[in-house]
């Protein structure tokens, strides 16, 4: 699936600092999707209900989305402990908030950091805990994912292991925010973060380009209003998205043009790809990657399979060049540190042994 405007949702994402907003104004402009502020921390957005109401009744598509706090450091002090304790706190005001408000999009897990306030929590930490609240959101019937900066992703977030899709903000054009008909399609946009949140593959499941102007279009009281593409919605990838479980891909029959993409996106991912006649054997990569060169390659239009050496007759894939050299360098080392540690423990027990002679 490509990161095409063809096939994406045109959303807003509102709260109450939009003051007003007019969902009809907004469908007649083209949205189709609204992500709602529904709580900051644990304290609900006062125009959440209005807001998902007057949604519904318009006809469109509504997901919501909390600011989570439970990583400041002024609210843990450092302990993951007290950040699940914060986080559940919210997790639970949030699902009380959400309960008969029709919300059948996305249910955003929003990260981020405001003025003064630092991150207090590891990547792999962080990643775990948006892993627990994700799980509670489905288990109460609602599809999860996780709102933050391009930046904060490749941060302080552990993607692989990050168990639900992301909803990234990358401003490619501010403060001359584009609209919806003039933004670059992501496919597109050849710069150092526009290949990063591309490189997410099916894991992306909305973009956020926009935030400067337009409020008067799309019927908010505020002059500056969010706009996103929702890629897909909930329960649309699965049915969609081919399974790959191998670590390396197949990918052809390739035209020139085609090669020369795969090969920049590889390249950009620090995973191998060599030529096999008409096709590009791409790997080993982690699962991430795998989704972001499946991604692309079927967003070309290109066929895309899991590779297996023996099965195909192939050869595996070579080690990289001096590999084994640096193997062997570190077998060395660690046999000297051995002999070395032989050596102080022969020496210790002498001198025990001299030290018992002159106690004598």
């Amino acid at each position: 699936m490509g990161k095409s405007s063809d096939s994406a949702l045109r959303a807003l994402d509102i709260s109450k600092h939009q003051s007003t907003f007019a969902p009809q104004t907004a469908k007649a402009a083209g949205i189709s999707a609204v992500i709602l502020r529904a709580a900051y921390g644990g304290t609900r957005d006062v125009r959440f209900e209005r807001f998902a109401a007057d949604c519904r009744a318009a006809g469109l598509a509504t997901g919501a989305y909390i600011f989570l706090t439970h990583h400041y450091y002024n609210k843990n002090k450092g302990s993951v402990e007290t950040a699940r304790a914060i986080l559940n706190g919210q997790i639970d005001a949030l699902l009380e908030t959400l309960a008969g408000q029709g919300v059948t999009s996305w249910v955003a897990l929003d990260q981020e950091l405001e003025a003064g306030q630092t991150m207090a929590l590891a990547p792999a930490e962080n990643t775990a805990l948006l892993n627990e609240a994700a799980a509670r959101l489905r288990q109460a019937g609602y599809a999860p994912c996780v709102y933050c900066s391009a930046s904060w992703a490749k941060s302080r977030l552990d993607v692989e292991r990050l168990d639900c899709p992301l909803w990234l903000a990358y401003y490619y054009a501010d403060p001359d925010d584009p609209d919806f008909d003039g933004c670059a399609a992501l496919e597109n946009l050849n710069t150092a973060w526009g290949e990063y949140t591309r490189s997410l593959g099916h894991k992306l499941c909305g973009w956020q380009f926009g935030r400067i102007g337009y409020g008067a279009k799309y019927g908010v009281g505020s002059a500056n209003v969010d706009r996103d593409w929702i890629y897909f919605q909930p329960g649309e990838e699965e049915e969609e998205t081919p399974v790959f479980t191998s670590d390396t891909l197949k990918i052809g029959p390739v035209s020139t043009g085609d090669r020369a993409a795969i090969r920049a996106l590889a390249k950009s991912l620090s995973i191998p790809a060599r030529d096999e006649g008409d096709y590009l054997i791409v790997g080993p990569m982690g699962s991430a990657s795998r989704d972001a060169v499946a991604g692309r390659a079927l967003a070309l239009g290109l066929g895309c399979r899991d590779w297996n050496a023996t099965e195909e007759g192939g050869e595996e894939p070579q080690q990289p060049a001096g590999m084994e050299q640096a193997l062997a360098a570190l077998e060395r080392i660690e046999q000297a540190q051995a002999a070395q540690r032989e050596q102080l423990a022969a020496l210790a027990e002498k001198l025990c042994a001299a030290g018992g002679a002159l106690a004598g």
